[in-house]
């Protein structure tokens, strides 16, 4: 009788933890197919479904060009230690043509006379105040300059603000003889009183 009781006992027992786990696992939450679908539209689109039209796009000045001479296809002519003549061999009437004027001309030839005579003081009365560009010609002794063409001369006038560009053809002769030929821009910009001044050369 007492192996039947314990028995009739086990058997309660165990159904009482049977009921606790049914009831344990109806309280697990499981979203059904309706709710996932929701959050899926509330997500952020990726940047590639962004219409094209609200992608931000880069936008240029346009910029107003006058050009006298045109640099491209001109070759760098070659001079040589024999023919090496120190000074400026430009015929500036010959491009003396709307921007390039007298103004310009006179500033400019000024300038590389300057370079031609070695003359720092004289090299800055046309530059911009506080200019550093003696280095380009007078950091190194012994060394003279042929100036002999021209190879671009440009107007261009960007956001309103106005720029002359004259290039210049040169030789350069060392104190051992040798040549190097190159050629260099000068910019022309207005100061603050409407002048022209040379703001770079490069």
């Amino acid at each position: 009788m007492k192996k039947l009781s314990r028995g009739f006992l086990s058997v309660v027992i165990s159904g009482v933890l049977l009921l606790s786990a049914c009831e344990k696992s109806s309280d697990t939450y499981v979203p059904d197919s309706s709710e996932e679908s929701i959050s899926d539209t509330s997500q952020t689109p990726s940047p590639s479904n962004t219409p094209v039209s609200q992608i931000p796009t880069s936008s240029t000045s346009p910029t107003e060009s006058e050009i006298l001479i045109n640099p491209k296809g001109l070759e760098l002519k070659e001079i040589s230690a024999a023919n090496f003549e120190k000074g400026i061999f430009i015929d500036f009437d010959r491009y003396k043509k709307s921007f390039f004027n007298d103004d310009i001309i006179s500033k400019f030839k000024s300038n590389i006379e300057a370079v031609v005579e070695n003359n720092k003081e004289k090299f800055g009365k046309y530059l911009y105040e506080g200019s550093r560009k003696e280095s380009i010609f007078f950091s190194e002794e012994d060394v003279q300059y042929m100036f002999y063409d021209l190879d671009l001369l440009e107007k261009i006038k960007i956001d309103g603000r106005e720029q002359i560009r004259v290039g210049i053809q040169y030789a350069k002769k060392y104190a051992d003889e040798r040549i190097e030929n190159t050629a260099i821009t000068y910019f022309f910009t207005k100061n603050k009183e409407g002048k022209w001044r040379i703001e770079n050369i490069d």
